[in-house]
């Protein structure tokens, strides 16, 4: 049996303040130097992805280079820049070989360079190699100009034509590289595109593909004049057994399940576990993959032509790559709980001109 005076004497002592004073004292002195880890970790990566967008912005855009920034990122950009010069130059070879009006997106060109050779030792790119670069970006055909003159001679000389198709590019990039561009390598540069053609560094801040409004008029834009010519035939399941008996939140209005109040929903979601294969619903072209812990999370959309286009957000794992040609049934994804979510589903999107639909209408 307990002895009452020791039950007594714990009772006395954890009612007592001064005991509850000396406990918290403990626990600060054991848990603080675990939260100043924690802190100096958050404090260093705040201050990497600070260096990193102000690096994208002045390599992309000039500037004067603040004088708090690190030495090696100083020589990091120093060097970027001058290679740049470079590919202008080469750029501009390039397009004097070209007709019709056509050119190449320099942001494009600049981007897949930077990152996959920002951070390099003594980086530089003479021309010649910069022109090599360049060129995994285009095609080359023969084009024969008929003779104007009966003792003339047909002119022919090469032409050069824009790549559209990625794969092709990252192919071409890998070969002239000596290694494959990686789904890191394709990720990161196009956080580094997107970033420079929307002139948004701002650490943390809302991107055009982040989620919201913002996403749905970027993909209005980006599929404006598409080339992917729409297939024949509906929609199929995103999900192999269906998806009907699994939606846990509809298109519209919906209370919000990590806030308050209510919020608009634009898309379809669909409970099931982590992992599920997620299908494409018809054929297209991926128009971006994308991985975020924010808003989406991993998520990607597929350009189907015609000014729709549909997304698929919270993945835990993406299986294409941008650009890819995909067809309907393919397993392009598997499910998860990234960014905004509450547990593992798949968010169904099916946009129009921009515009989201009720994805009920097309399934």
């Amino acid at each position: 049996m307990a002895n009452p005076a020791l039950i007594k004497a714990a009772v006395m002592l954890a009612t007592d303040k001064r005991t509850w004073k000396a406990l918290a004292v403990l626990l600060a002195a054991i848990l603080t130097p675990f939260i100043l880890i924690v802190i100096v970790i958050c404090s260093l990566l705040s201050g990497t992805a600070r260096h990193n967008n102000t690096a994208v912005e002045l390599t992309f855009y000039g500037g004067s280079i603040p004088a708090a920034m690190p030495g090696e990122y100083r020589d990091y950009i120093t060097e970027m820049r001058a290679c740049f010069a470079s590919l202008d130059s080469a750029i501009a070879d390039v397009e004097s070989e070209m007709e019709d009006g056509d050119s190449l997106d320099s942001n494009r060109v600049k981007a897949v360079f930077y990152a996959l050779y920002f951070g390099s030792d003594h980086l530089r790119l003479r021309f010649a190699a910069a022109r090599e670069f360049v060129d995994c970006f285009v095609y080359y055909e023969e084009c024969v100009h008929p003779a104007e003159e009966e003792d003339e001679e047909d002119y022919v000389h090469l032409r050069a034509y824009p790549i559209s198709d990625l794969p092709t590019i990252y192919r071409n990039v890998g070969a002239y590289a000596g290694r494959a561009v990686t789904p890191d390598d394709m990720t990161n540069i196009t956080e580094i595109y997107l970033r420079v053609v929307y002139q948004n560094f701002d650490v943390g801040a809302d991107m055009p593909l982040e989620g919201g409004n913002g996403t749905h008029d970027l993909i209005g834009e980006m599929t404006n004049g598409s080339d992917v010519i729409p297939s024949e035939g509906g929609f199929v399941s995103p999900l192999e057994n269906g998806w009907r008996d699994k939606v846990t939140s509809e298109f519209g209005y919906r209370n919000n399940p990590t806030g308050t109040g209510s919020e608009g929903h634009t898309g379809l979601d669909m409970g099931v576990p982590l992992g599920t294969p997620v299908r494409a619903v018809k054929d297209g072209r991926v128009l971006f993959v994308r991985y975020k812990q924010t808003g989406y999370g991993y998520h990607l959309a597929i350009d189907h032509g015609g000014g729709l286009v549909t997304l698929y957000a919270h993945c835990s794992e993406i299986l294409v790559t941008e650009g890819q040609e995909v067809k309907a049934g393919d397993i392009i994804a598997r499910s998860g709980s990234t960014g905004r979510s509450t547990g593992p589903h798949l968010h169904l999107e099916v946009i129009q001109d921009g515009v989201p639909q009720n994805p009920r209408n097309y399934l």
